[in-house]
């Protein structure tokens, strides 16, 4: 498949309850919105070293100067103008000390956003630090694919050797890292290797089904039937965790075991079966394809809401209802005005350079040289 379809409607799932948990009150708390970030990150580490692989099988090689080309013009222009846009609403309102960007900014522009020092508990009010899972991101994307090159990753045995050790490696330096905390309807404590560890989980999972002896392993969930268990176990799981987190008093290992079975409802969603089907409907698509400038602009969103209807100043249903659907508009203009053509320039740009690096390669001669003699 050239695309998955319905990781897109996942994608845009996460990006609502994400959104829907921050302005919807406690009444949606069942939601757990915050776990949505979770699934944004075993989605980003499941395709991006699928798309590593594929590289590597179809060109013989990975090019970490274009994947990061790639990346540079798929997140950086949105992020920009988006961050750009936050920073002068605030300075025309007068707002730009006291919304703490002085401070804020160098880690921002950095992709330090979850080291950023917190003036309150709830982190700085400045409608951008729910961006703190970019600066994660942003580290995988830089580290990963070179750690594939460094290694090598043409037997699969050595792919699978790497994501297990890297894996293991965070699981294991959990209790020894620092965590930082972010107050939603109650206090959650984060480890900042927890997020990389299931970053791998989705890298592993991608490992796994690239080649045709381990997808072998894999081959039973693909069955329409399999999605069934593991959609009802996902749903089951998903709605409990706010409860389930709070009860075993913030267990890291309940993170670990959300994200395996996150990575097993991918397996589902690539393969045939009506939740595929209507994952893949194009406005789950629409939706999951604006969903990255959605997550960012979901603060200013929600200020520009209240401004216009200060009714919404009380956080409820119809008050997140209002935010998505305005968050969405904001988006769609992101997309439509930087995203897309941003992603264009980036891939003329590295076709154009594939192109002169094949035009420059010595073309070979028709006939044999000379054997020189005597």
């Amino acid at each position: 498949m050239r695309r998955f379809p319905a990781l897109d409607g996942l994608r845009a799932v996460a990006a609502v309850i994400v959104v829907v948990s921050h302005f919807a009150g406690p009444k949606w708390t069942w939601l757990s919105g915050w776990v949505g970030v979770y699934i944004f990150f075993v989605l980003s580490g499941f395709l991006i070293t699928t798309l590593l692989l594929r590289e590597q099988s179809t060109r013989g090689g990975i090019s970490l100067k274009s994947f990061y080309l790639r990346r540079v013009f798929r997140i950086l222009p949105p992020y920009l103008v988006i961050l750009g846009f936050i920073v002068l609403f605030c300075w025309l309102r007068g707002e730009f000390h006291s919304r703490e960007f002085p401070t804020a900014l160098p880690y921002y522009l950095t992709f330090f956003n979850e080291f950023l020092p917190e003036a309150n508990p709830t982190g700085p009010d400045n409608f951008f630090s729910g961006s703190w899972t970019l600066g994660i991101e942003e580290k995988f994307y830089l580290f990963w694919p070179a750690l594939m090159v460094v290694v090598g990753v043409a037997a699969v045995k050595r792919r699978i050797a790497v994501a297990v050790t890297a894996l293991a490696a965070m699981v294991l330096l959990v209790p020894f890292t620092g965590g930082w905390v972010m107050d939603y309807s109650l206090t959650l404590l984060y480890e900042s290797t927890v997020h990389y560890a299931i970053l791998l989980i989705g890298a592993l999972l991608a490992i796994l089904m690239h080649n045709e002896r381990s997808f072998a392993l894999i081959a039973p969930f693909t069955h329409p039937f399999a999605a069934v268990p593991i959609v009802t176990a996902f749903v089951a799981l998903h709605v409990n965790m706010t409860d389930l987190w709070a009860s075993t008093r913030n267990n890291l290992w309940l993170l670990l075991g959300y994200a395996v079975l996150v990575a097993f409802l991918l397996i589902t969603l690539v393969s045939r079966g009506p939740v595929r089907w209507l994952l893949s409907t194009a406005p789950m698509r629409f939706v999951g394809d604006r969903s990255y400038s959605l997550y960012l602009i979901q603060g200013v969103a929600h200020f520009i809401v209240v401004l216009t209807i200060p009714r919404f100043a009380v956080n409820g249903t119809a008050t997140a209802v209002v935010v998505v659907v305005v968050s969405l508009l904001m988006a769609d203009l992101v997309y439509r005005w930087f995203e897309q053509p941003a992603i264009a320039l980036g891939r003329k740009i590295i076709a154009n350079g594939r192109q002169r690096a094949e035009q420059s390669r010595p073309t070979p001669s028709a006939e044999p040289a000379p054997v020189p003699v005597g």
